[in-house]
């Protein structure tokens, strides 16, 4: 087979036959394309690897932007999301990778792809248009070989956001821990697995920034990234008169919201709205409820606060007594808590006066060990990991105006930007 024939049988099959142009130019000359073309016509995933196509790219074809997979998308924009303008158009699961385990337990992980919009193109019966609608470039995902393509693969596994007929080609991909019709509802649960792609990863997917959200009513709002701009998810959970709380309350990495109702917590397991999967009775009338991993097993567990300085914390999602109490600040102090030495275990602190923070490494009473000034009279605090260090520090918000610094210190906000409606009650989440 001809170098030239070569060429022209992998650009025709990368637009048509497989689902992300996984094929191989180099190794197309009696591989399995050649002797069972039949196999490739009917399951195009399985074509990943099967010939080496770089998209016009001068990259070797051992490198990561020919294997056909696409970058994820927290590589082009350091957020494990789609990018704004793009859409969740399906979804695929992989086994045996061990990132998602949870206490020893396998679990699976999934893959989102993120598809470009077509504009006012029309897909004709295939269902995705060309780049060339959307803007969309075909290429290594930042002009390194070492990435993966993006805008490249024209297809759709087709689970998430069905009312769009047609899409364009995959920008990146987005990788969690947590099914991802409970990230998307408009994904359906309908399962398709390539175990190939278990083993993808970037350091931008181990540890990533906080999350903003504010609620206002009975609604959510919520982004994926401590920046401005327009919520990514959204939906309506719980009563006006509700006190919100967001946690990870089964360990897969990803808090979801909790509503507590006098003394009664009704928690949910995805980021949507629906009758609650947890609940139970813990405190009294009158307590501030705090929420935080206690024990550093990876799960977020009640606590409440008692006149601004008596803590009542709790090791289970159930109700009973206390398994820690102690005393910490004093009456008219807001309670927070956080991980601010990035053990995996949180800890507490208060903000006083809106200004001054007292923050300790453990769950237990004292002096304070870390003391700051940060804010003004009237800010509501706000705890997360702004820089995705895996530590958490400390933040105000002001009307819809956040301000966050990015260490445990006196100083300007590292970042400010407005989020949320006016009027709302600011909360940290965590993809």
């Amino acid at each position: 087979m001809t170098s030239r024939l070569v060429e022209r049988s992998a650009r025709l099959l990368e637009n048509r036959l497989d689902r992300r142009g996984f094929l191989v130019r180099s190794a197309m000359a009696g591989t399995a394309l050649a002797s069972v073309p039949g196999q490739f016509l009917l399951r195009p995933g399985s074509a990943y690897a099967a010939i080496c196509s770089c998209s016009g790219s001068s990259c070797d074809c051992g490198s990561l932007c020919c294997d056909g997979y696409t970058e994820f998308c927290c590589t082009l924009t350091g957020s494990n999301s789609c990018p704004a303008g793009a859409l969740t158009a399906g979804w695929w699961k992989a086994d045996g990778s061990g990132y998602c385990d949870v206490n020893g337990v396998a679990k699976p992980r999934y893959y989102l792809d993120c598809n470009a919009r077509c504009g006012s193109c029309s897909c004709g019966g295939s269902g995705v248009c060309a780049g060339s609608c959307s803007g969309t470039a075909c290429g290594c995902a930042n002009g390194s070989c070492s990435n993966r393509k993006t805008g490249c693969t024209r297809f759709r596994y087709g689970q998430c956001n069905q009312s769009v007929a047609c899409v364009g080609p995959i920008i990146c991909r987005v990788v969690t821990c947590t099914p991802p019709w409970q990230l998307d509802p408009s994904c359906t649960t309908t399962v398709l697995t390539d175990n190939n792609t278990r083993f993808h990863n970037r350091p931008c997917l181990q540890v990533r920034p906080s999350g903003v959200a504010m609620r206002l009513g009975t609604t959510w709002y919520l982004r994926d990234t401590p920046t401005g701009g327009s919520a990514m998810r959204e939906f309506s959970y719980g009563l006006a008169s509700d006190i919100p709380v967001f946690g990870d309350w089964n360990g897969d990495g990803v808090k979801t919201p909790g509503v507590v109702r006098g003394n009664r917590w009704l928690l949910r397991n995805s980021n949507s709205g629906g009758s609650a999967d947890i609940e139970f009775v813990y405190g009294a009338l009158g307590d501030v409820p705090v929420v935080g991993d206690w024990t550093g097993g990876g799960r977020d567990l009640p606590g409440v606060v008692r006149g601004g300085r008596t803590w009542y914390l709790r090791n289970s999602l159930s109700g009973g007594p206390a398994h820690t109490t102690f005393a910490f600040g004093e009456s008219g102090d807001v309670p927070v808590v956080g991980d601010w030495d990035g053990n995996g275990r949180d800890s507490i602190g208060v903000v006083r006066g809106g200004r001054n923070w007292f923050l300790r490494h453990s769950t237990t009473g004292g002096a304070a060990q870390i003391t700051l000034t940060f804010g003004q009279a009237g800010d509501i605090p706000v705890v997360g990991d702004w820089d995705g260090n895996g530590r958490d520090s400390v933040g105000v918000v002001r009307g819809n105006i956040w301000y966050l610094r990015n260490s445990l210190s006196s100083g300007p906000a590292d970042r400010s930007f407005g989020y949320g409606p006016t009027g709302g009650r600011p909360l940290v989440w965590r993809l």
